[in-house]
């Protein structure tokens, strides 16, 4: 699983750092994921949570 983020379309609305501030962070005025910081359920919840639709999940073939 991958998390990407999309600035573009990004409204921040907080929902994501409120949620899981030790997975999605502002380092450096730059928006960091850290997907090491939380469980991959709980990552997966937030992302869902994401009111713009900025974050998305990316699931990786298992032949990868």
């Amino acid at each position: 699983m991958k998390v990407t983020y999309d600035a573009k379309t990004c409204i921040h609305a907080g929902v994501c750092v409120n949620s899981l501030p030790a997975v999605f962070k502002i380092v450096d005025e730059q928006f960091v994921i850290d997907q090491k910081g939380a469980s991959e359920t709980e990552i997966r919840q937030t992302v869902a949570a994401c009111p713009s639709g900025a974050l998305q999940i990316i699931d990786h073939d298992t032949t990868e």
